[in-house]
């Protein structure tokens, strides 16, 4: 359950510049650390399991190519603290809806 305070996390922090500088040059272990004091309550574990499969549907999804080293999300990676690269180039990439949509699905997974 609590990968859904790590979409959470993602879509608060994609939202709110001030959240972002917060956190963006934070390791992994700070990062959850910090993050459960401002009430987000996750693992590193569970916020790798919420991006990976985001990730995976950008490239399938919303840029139509296949999962391999040729994906072009790959390269909106490089140069960028990860928390940016996942906000801008992942996290952005989605609706409201189907954002919510997979809150619903983790929630589902979880019982």
């Amino acid at each position: 359950m609590s990968e859904i305070q790590a979409l959470r996390f993602l879509i608060a922090a994609s939202g709110d510049r001030v959240l972002m500088d917060r956190y963006n040059r934070r390791d992994l272990t700070q990062l959850v650390f910090h993050a459960k004091h401002d009430g987000f309550d996750f693992t590193a574990e569970e916020l790798a399991a919420v991006v990976g499969p985001l990730e995976i549907g950008v490239i399938l999804e919303k840029d139509g190519e296949s999962v391999d080293e040729a994906s072009s999300l790959w390269r909106r990676m490089w140069g960028r603290p990860h928390l940016e690269y996942v906000a801008e180039a992942v996290i952005s990439r989605f609706t409201r809806a189907e954002l919510e949509s997979s809150q619903a699905v983790v929630a589902e997974e979880a019982r």
